[in-house]
């Protein structure tokens, strides 16, 4: 073998450790495999980002990530519109949940807002988490003096609730209980429902199962008292 071909080679193999130490160093960098550094490093600086069904990403409102309205140094004015602006930021997410929110009104003396949970969100027992944590967050990013943030209870389904006691609302309770009360050996009739909260019934069986009946039609909203006749 020739001085010169040795030499080639010599470098070729100088190279090549070269270039494998900068692969090894690019690897440890962008492929590491200790997964616990990974979550360590991770946690809590990647906004909570979820996909609409038109693939735009939705940036959660619980996110540190989440950005506010106005621009660094831009003091937008409390208004109703202003507000419902900002709101804007997190009905992308509440939307991909079911739910949605809404401005009922805005008191630019006190800057208290009041807001109505919609859809799922309105349902939903994570309702105050929702309206603290994600909306009255946002909300202060964007207006440092906001007073009270409130939620209001939906018109569309405050409309459709009773405002008394109905003969309908204790049939629906007392059906929903009767087959378990006539297999224990129990007869329940419903003589008469005061719209004032006084239910009467006509009942047999034993005492034990006489109180489970009392409680389960006292639960019934605008129920005040149970009186049971022979």
């Amino acid at each position: 073998m020739s001085s010169s071909q040795k030499n080639n080679d010599v470098d070729m193999s100088a190279a090549e450790i070269e270039k494998k130490a900068l692969l090894e160093d690019l690897e440890s960098e962008y492929f590491d495999d200790d997964e616990d550094d990974d979550e360590e490093e991770d946690f809590g600086l990647v906004p909570n980002v979820e996909s609409e069904p038109n693939g735009d990403a939705v940036v959660s409102p619980f996110s540190e990530g989440a950005a506010p309205a106005a621009a660094v140094g831009e003091e937008l004015v409390f208004n109703r519109e202003n507000v419902d602006k900002v709101l804007d930021e997190v009905r992308p997410y509440l939307i991909s949940d079911g739910g949605n929110v809404s401005v009922q009104s805005v008191d630019e003396e006190t800057k208290n807002v009041y807001l109505v949970l919609e859809g799922a969100c309105g349902s939903c027992s994570s309702s105050t988490v929702t309206m603290q944590m994600g909306i009255e967050r946002v909300l202060k990013e964007n207006f440092p003096d906001l007073g009270e943030v409130i939620e209001m209870e939906d018109p569309a389904s405050v409309a459709g609730k009773p405002t008394e006691l109905t003969l309908e609302a204790v049939e629906e309770e007392l059906s929903r209980i009767k087959p378990a009360m006539i297999a224990m050996g129990g007869v329940v009739e419903i003589i008469s429902v005061d719209p004032l909260g006084v239910v009467e019934l006509s009942y047999r069986g034993s005492n034990k199962l006489q109180q489970g009946l009392e409680l389960a039609i006292m639960d019934v909203p605008f129920v005040k008292h149970v009186k049971f006749v022979s």
